[in-house]
């Protein structure tokens, strides 16, 4: 449920600021979808000469360890080298951790980056700084949503859609959104000085396999449920005849209005709201492409390979989703401490080696190869990217308690796919995982680089909510040697 905060305001004619929202679809159906039907139906945009013409980005929140996962330190010292050996990939001279050997075979059609830095050292400042390209005003362990904050990667591909005419948003962030599991809300992919409506459409998950954790970090099984999508569903207290009560209710407004003067603002809200009830009124409508989120006539094998765990479940849902005309997906992985599962993610400050061994390496491993063959067996890969990040590295040392602590000045990041270049390995660490010793990477110089592979000016600019122009990347490059 949406909540509007401060004093409600009354119209002239009696409705109250808070009715009107609640008319409009906030409130009045639990759902989200009249917002979300408006941004899809402007004009068409220019056509763009692009690349990859979507982005699946599969974020490992919490923070992975550059040497666990695609630059292991062989030569360090066992306290910085930990307790994993590495295996060779299918580009020469390039090993991965031992415990990623699926994704090891597609290292010769990937980039990877391995001098991803950045200072943001902090769960919540690391993910606003690596999907917006702009570091939080100060460093804190809950950085607020702002206005002022720049937009997510996602909520840019949403505005830069905003006149497109289209049966699904143009992004889409998986499962839930960022601090669901902890009952609290972290930044990152929010409309910033675009405005919320930009927001990504966040669908919600439902854990079916619940456990209570003793700390932490006791990690027993990767979270099991399914997704939902709240914005094309009626929530279960309201019945077919409330519904069509509720229709009749918006009708009445809509007199009402007419009798007070319209607005362009209202004539839009009225126009989505009925196309809203269209939705929801016939079970049939939209069912093509908002039936990416059932999976039900997935073959059950298929399924079985990318993991029936809700990451394995939310990858396959990313495939179907830019199958039908998505642009940008994220898959992020999150903590359900408050929400009776895993509560770790990639955040091993403790059993970090256990918790990597015997869950999140094995997920990832099969979660992502399972989507690049799926997406090379369609003929997808060639115009799909997979992005493989997180907002922070893990730090060079392991600590007493068998564990790797915050690192934002080393990451990797893996390109597999459309617009960027195979075989090729950029930028190097040091020999513990320090940081960069050639070609360092900022999250402006990423984002740069996705968007310029999606054939996107990352010179260009975007309009805040006031209409002023700001550039769409605050700060950073292309790295023209990763791209096609």
């Amino acid at each position: 449920m949406i909540r509007i905060l401060g004093k409600p305001k009354r119209t002239c004619a009696g409705w109250s600021r808070r009715d009107m929202l609640q008319i409009g679809g906030l409130s009045l159906l639990g759902m989200h979808l009249p917002g979300l039907l408006e941004a899809e139906s402007a004009p068409p945009a220019a056509p763009r000469r692009s690349q990859a013409k979507s982005i699946i980005l599969l974020y490992l929140f919490g923070g992975p360890a550059v040497q666990e996962t695609f630059d292991p330190k062989t030569d360090a010292p066992r306290e910085y080298r930990g307790e994993f050996g590495s295996i060779p990939t299918s580009l020469p001279g390039v090993h991965f951790c031992e415990h990623l050997p699926r994704m090891a075979k597609w290292m010769d059609r990937s980039t990877l980056i391995r001098s991803f830095t950045h200072e943001s050292n902090d769960h919540s400042a690391g993910l606003l700084h690596t999907m917006t390209g702009m570091a939080p005003e100060r460093l804190e362990s809950l950085v607020p949503i702002l206005a002022s904050q720049a937009p997510g990667m996602n909520a840019v591909i949403e505005y830069l859609a905003r006149r497109e005419k289209r049966s699904l948003p143009a992004s889409v962030w998986m499962p839930c959104y960022p601090g669901w599991g902890q009952q609290i809300t972290r930044p990152g992919p929010f409309g910033g000085f675009l405005g919320r409506r930009y927001d990504p459409l966040f669908t919600s998950c439902e854990i079916t396999q619940k456990y209570e954790p003793k700390n932490f970090y006791d990690t027993r099984m990767e979270p099991i449920g399914k997704l939902t999508v709240p914005a094309t569903e009626l929530i279960p207290e309201i019945t077919l005849d409330r519904f069509h009560e509720r229709q009749s209710l918006s009708e009445q407004l809509a007199t009402r209005v007419d009798q007070i003067g319209r607005s362009d603002e209202f004539d839009r809200l009225e126009h989505y709201q009925k196309k809203a009830f269209e939705v929801l009124a016939n079970p049939g409508a939209g069912r093509g492409a908002w039936n990416a989120f059932n999976l039900d006539d997935e073959p059950a094998r298929l399924r079985d390979r990318y993991g029936r765990h809700l990451y394995g479940e939310a990858a396959l849902t990313a495939r179907r989703l830019v199958e039908r005309g998505a642009r940008f997906v994220t898959v992020a992985w999150e903590s359900f401490e408050k929400q009776g599962s895993e509560p770790t993610a990639w955040d091993t400050h403790e059993r970090h080696f256990p918790i990597m061994k015997d869950f999140h390496l094995p997920t990832l491993d099969q979660s992502y190869s399972a989507l690049c063959e799926d997406l090379e067996s369609r003929g997808m890969l060639d115009e799909t990217l997979v992005v493989v990040m997180g907002e922070m590295g893990r730090a060079p040392k392991v600590n007493a308690a068998g564990g790797r602590d915050h690192w934002s000045y080393l990451g990797n990041v893996l390109l597999t796919g459309a617009g960027v270049n195979k075989g090729l390995v950029y930028g190097a660490s040091d020999d513990k995982g320090f940081g960069p010793t050639s070609h360092p990477v900022t999250p402006g110089d990423l984002i740069s680089t996705l968007y310029a592979a999606m054939g996107i000016d990352p010179n260009g600019f975007i309009h805040d909510f006031g209409g002023r122009p700001r550039p769409i990347v605050p700060e950073g490059s292309p790295l023209k040697a990763v791209l096609l």
